[in-house]
């Protein structure tokens, strides 16, 4: 179990009936209500992972201010591999984005026991690459909108 005074911020791990505190001349507290008059419980700061655009890749943080900032954006992840699965999905978009991929409507029927419905969309950019060949983006529908997950 690790505390943090209260006063300085020092931070000490704690043993089961005493309490080490280095550089002290041996500390007693007559009782828990002394003890906690100067310590507090401490857990370390979670880290979690996000896309740093300054460095241009995946990193982890544990500021606070920051991980409130990301969560607001959805740039929060408890893993480094759904931050880079989330990169992935970004590139994704981009890529149909700029085949001039767009929504132009969607139709749901409802079913009491099953929702479906069809969504359409259109291709209204150059499909085709240099040699002529067609760019089909099964992948990146897959990634973004179906296949396993």
């Amino acid at each position: 179990m690790k505390l943090r005074n209260k006063k300085t911020g020092e931070i000490i791990e704690t043993g089961m009936s005493f309490l080490r505190v280095p550089d002290r001349r041996k500390t007693v507290y007559k009782s828990l209500e002394e003890l906690n008059e100067e310590w507090e419980d401490y857990e370390e700061p979670k880290e979690y992972w996000y896309y740093d655009t300054t460095k241009n890749g995946i990193d982890k943080i544990t500021h606070l201010e920051d991980k409130e900032k990301d969560k607001e954006i959805g740039n929060y992840f408890e893993t480094r591999e759904e931050a880079e699965k989330a990169v992935e999905k970004l590139k994704a978009w981009k890529r149909l984005e700029d085949a001039g991929f767009k929504f132009i409507g969607k139709t749901l029927d409802y079913n009491a026991d099953k929702h479906f419905g069809s969504v359409f969309f259109e291709i209204s950019g150059d499909i085709i690459d240099t040699y002529g060949d067609v760019i089909y983006f099964n992948d990146d529908f897959n990634l973004l909108f179906g296949g396993e997950e």
